[in-house]
C-alpha cells in the first residue's frame, strides 16, 4: 500500500530530535556514578549502566525533556492555520515514554489509511493525527535502544501490510523514528477483554512475527473502527510467558461503533 511520506521539513525535525534525544540520554548515563550491574534472568545475563536502580530506564533523562519540548513547539509551527479535519484540533505533544522510545503526537496527517478490510481501499486519512516514535539511547535492544524496534516494525509492516499491525507510514532508514496513525489506547474498559481476544486471534497467523507477552492493553488501540497492535517491535521468542493462540484461529477485530477507546494516545512501552 502506497503511503505519502512525512513532509521533508517535519522529517528533518524528527531526525534531528531523535539524534539529540539519544545524545542527551547517553550523556546523562555517563554522569551517573554507579557501577554497571549485571543480573541473571530467563537464562541470560542482563546489564544496565546505572545499576539495579536502572536510572533513566523509563523516566526521561536530563536533557531529553528539553529536546522534546523544542520538538513539539517546532511541530506546532508546521500546522497550517486553515487545517481541517479531526487532526486540526490535535496538538503536538509527548503521549508516551517507554524504555526505548518516546511517542510524540503530530497534528495533521499525510498519506492513506489502512484498508477497512483486506483488499479494500479506505478513504484518505487527511486530517487524522499521527504519532512519531523516536528512538532513545540504550546499550542494547533489550536495555533501551529503540532503533532496532523501529526497524523491526518497518520490516513487519512492509512484509504484511495488513491488520492487525498498525501501519508504519514513514520512517528514518536507521530507525531513529517511525510514524504511525494515532490510535485510541487502551481500549475502553467495557470492551477491553473482548478487544484483546480479537486481536490475539487476528495475530494467530503471525506467531513468528509477534511476541505474545506484548499483547496487553497499552499496546492495543482503536483506529478507524478496528483494533490494532500499536507496538510490535519486540522480536518473537523466549522468554515467553503468554501462550499464543492456535494458529488455526482467526477473527476480525472490529470494535462496536462508539466504544473504540478511552484516551487518544500511543504508548511506547518497550521491554
Amino acid at each position: 500500500m502506497r503511503q505519502d511520506p512525512i513532509p521533508a521539513a517535519v522529517a528533518d525535525r524528527l531526525s534531528d530530535a531523535a539524534r539529540r534525544l539519544r545524545a542527551a540520554r547517553r550523556s546523562a548515563l555517563d554522569r551517573v556514578a554507579v557501577e554497571e550491574t549485571e543480573w541473571e534472568y530467563a537464562g541470560r545475563t542482563w546489564s544496565w549502566p546505572a545499576g539495579e536502580a536502572r536510572t533513566y530506564f523509563r523516566e526521561l533523562a536530563p536533557g531529553e525533556r528539553e529536546v522534546l519540548d523544542e520538538l513539539t513547539a517546532a511541530l506546532g509551527e508546521h500546522r497550517s492555520p486553515d487545517e481541517t479535519g479531526s487532526g486540526a484540533e490535535s496538538r503536538a505533544e509527548v503521549v508516551g515514554v517507554g524504555t526505548g522510545r518516546v511517542a510524540v503526537a503530530i497534528p495533521g496527517a499525510v498519506g492513506e489509511g489502512p484498508s477497512a478490510s483486506d483488499g479494500e481501499r479506505s478513504e484518505a486519512t487527511d486530517g487524522d493525527a499521527l504519532v512519531a516514535k523516536l528512538a532513545r539511547y540504550g546499550p542494547s535492544a533489550e536495555m533501551g535502544d529503540g532503533r532496532p524496534q523501529n526497524r523491526r516494525e518497518r520490516r513487519i509492516w512492509s512484509a504484511v501490510e495488513s491488520h492487525p499491525f498498525l501501519p508504519v507510514l514513514d520512517g528514518d532508514a536507521d530507525g531513529d523514528w517511525i510514524a504511525m496513525p494515532r490510535a485510541d489506547v487502551p481500549p475502553a474498559e467495557a470492551v477491553r477483554e473482548a478487544a484483546l481476544d480479537r486481536v490475539r486471534s487476528a495475530l494467530a497467523p503471525h506467531r513468528d512475527r509477534f511476541h505474545f507477552d506484548e499483547l496487553k492493553p497499552e499496546n492495543v488501540g482503536a483506529y478507524r473502527d478496528r483494533y490494532w497492535v500499536v507496538d510490535y517491535g519486540r522480536p518473537a521468542g523466549e522468554p515467553l510467558f503468554a501462550e499464543p493462540p492456535d494458529a488455526s484461529a482467526g477473527e476480525t477485530a472490529e470494535p462496536p461503533r462508539g466504544e473504540t477507546g478511552e484516551n487518544r494516545q500511543d504508548r511506547s512501552d518497550e521491554n
